[in-house]
């Protein structure tokens, strides 16, 4: 594919720059999107600026090179590159019959302006005061929405009828399992991709996660009790772990058997203890 793209100098000064998924996504889709109306992809009329494309192919294209070896992003990943691309009003997504229909929002206005004035418009400009009545009403839609919150707050901190782990979402589990693996590696914040993926599908386990934290714990115990001078560089060395001590409590849940009262007392007169 030839041509070119503008890119705004400034773009390494706002946060998109700091994610490098979406910041490497991003680029990908300007490079690839229609440079006019009426191209034909499998069956679908693009307008300028669109692009049709899966995620797992999104996926292949954005693969990188790890030592000697290519690495892939998960599907999940690219997933939550392209909805942090929505959010900030870079794209927006549709579901086609033959992939995701990824339209640039904005891109002629960044390319004039630049990245900074288009996320931050305030720091190299001014804009209009909102009236008395604007902001009374912008105080109260708050209001409404901090007390709508609060309630829903209040709703996840009550303990669940079987006295179960708090209800946690997926990116919280992520963050502590992330944050525990890394203290136990006490070497540096970096995470490969791998690292990443293996730390996702752990956090989908059906564990509670103070139960999961105590079990990375102890099988790092056990790991430095072998080896001393080593320390446990991946995180898929917790995951085979975790799995087996899963699996083993399992077995035992289904081999419990209930004792009936009559086989405890012969078992209490074979030992004795009844006369």
């Amino acid at each position: 594919m030839c041509g070119w793209v503008k890119l705004n100098r400034d773009v390494v000064e706002v946060d998109l720059w700091k994610e490098i998924v979406p910041f490497r996504l991003y680029l990908l889709l300007l490079t690839r999107a229609t440079r006019e109306d009426g191209r034909m992809v499998s069956g679908v009329p693009l307008k300028r600026g669109q692009y049709i494309r899966a995620y797992s192919k999104l996926a292949e294209d954005l693969g990188y090179r790890e030592g000697r070896g290519e690495k892939q992003y998960s599907k999940s990943t690219i997933k939550r590159s392209v909805d942090k691309l929505v959010k900030k009003r870079l794209i927006t997504v549709e579901d086609t019959n033959v992939g995701t229909l990824f339209t640039l929002l904005n891109s002629e206005e960044i390319h004039a302006k630049g990245f900074v004035d288009f996320f931050c418009p305030s720091f190299r400009g001014t804009t209009a005061e909102p009236s008395e009545n604007e902001d009374d009403t912008n105080v109260e839609q708050n209001q409404e929405g901090e007390k709508k919150e609060e309630e829903i707050e209040k709703k996840n901190d009550q303990p669940s009828v079987n006295g179960h782990e708090e209800k946690m979402d997926q990116s919280a589990r992520m963050n502590a399992i992330t944050e525990r693996f890394l203290q136990l590696r006490n070497r540096g914040a970096a995470l490969s991709a791998k690292d990443m993926n293996v730390i996702e599908k752990v956090a989908l386990l059906e564990i509670p996660l103070e139960k999961l934290l105590n079990w990375m714990e102890s099988i790092h115990a056990a790991y430095q009790q072998k080896s001393p001078q080593q320390r446990i560089n991946s995180m898929a060395y917790y995951e085979a772990a975790i799995l087996t001590r899963l699996g083993k409590s399992e077995w035992k849940k289904k081999n419990v058997q209930k004792e009936s009262l009559m086989d405890r007392l012969a078992r209490l007169e074979m030992q004795g203890i009844l006369s």
